[in-house]
């Protein structure tokens, strides 16, 4: 299933961005370094994002995690 992204974006104290996404009422926590999101686009970020969740590849905190080296 396919995330869908709030709009809503923040920033950790390590320099990543944070994105909100919803998988129906459950709140999704999307990691990506500000790296990825210039290089490849917020969409592809995005898509990334679904696809990994989807596949339940998670950190330890229960956020996925997309940096450049996943594309």
């Amino acid at each position: 299933m396919s995330l869908t992204f709030s709009g809503k974006q923040g920033n950790s104290a390590d320099f990543e961005t944070l994105i909100e996404a919803f998988d129906g009422n459950t709140r999704v926590v999307v990691v990506s370094s500000q790296e990825a999101i210039d290089d490849y686009g917020l969409p592809a970020v995005q898509q990334k994002a679904s696809e990994k969740y989807d596949k339940k590849l998670f950190d330890a905190a229960g956020r996925i995690k997309v940096f450049t080296t996943d594309f």
